[in-house]
């Protein structure tokens, strides 16, 4: 078990010279949603998965109420998730308002037994090809395309 991983060619201005770059990003492979893990879950303890569904879906819902209250919600061997905000800089006190907040979102921090076992897993190249941010693009249109085609 590995991280993927694929090769990013990026242009930079570095003091009035483009210059092009090279960088290694994420190569994310499948998207697991709350059905294979309940699945999952339900495969490694007495519960159904019916019932485990029950119980991380009822999880979302209260996490996200007590993120939109403010509150930081702490799961001991996960991690914490905490409300973020993004806002303009203004230049006085008074102009800091509701209307100088850009958005509003969330932030996790693994503990440290989660990011050390991402970290114990180690990296492997996915993709040979070096993609550039129109390749990209590109590419997942083609693939929701696909996907798409698949489904009908």
């Amino acid at each position: 078990m590995a991280i993927g991983y694929y090769k990013h060619k990026r242009k930079i201005n570095a003091n009035g010279t483009v210059k092009e770059v090279y960088v290694a990003k994420v190569a994310r492979a499948n998207v697991v949603d709350i059905d294979i893990l309940a699945e999952e879950i339900a495969a490694t303890c007495s519960a159904s998965e019916g019932d485990v569904l029950m119980v991380l879906r009822n999880m979302e819902r209260v996490i996200e109420k007590h993120i939109a209250k403010s509150d930081v919600v702490k799961l001991d061997s996960l991690g914490t998730f905490s409300p973020t905000l993004r806002a303009k800089v203004v230049d006085s006190p008074d102009k800091v308002n509701q209307f100088s907040i850009i958005s509003t979102g969330i932030n996790f921090r693994p503990t440290k037994r989660m990011l050390s076992g991402v970290q114990d897993a180690g990296v492997r190249l996915a993709d040979k090809r070096i993609l550039v941010p129109a390749a990209r693009v590109k590419e997942k249109a083609k693939q929701q395309q696909q996907e798409n085609t698949e489904e009908q």
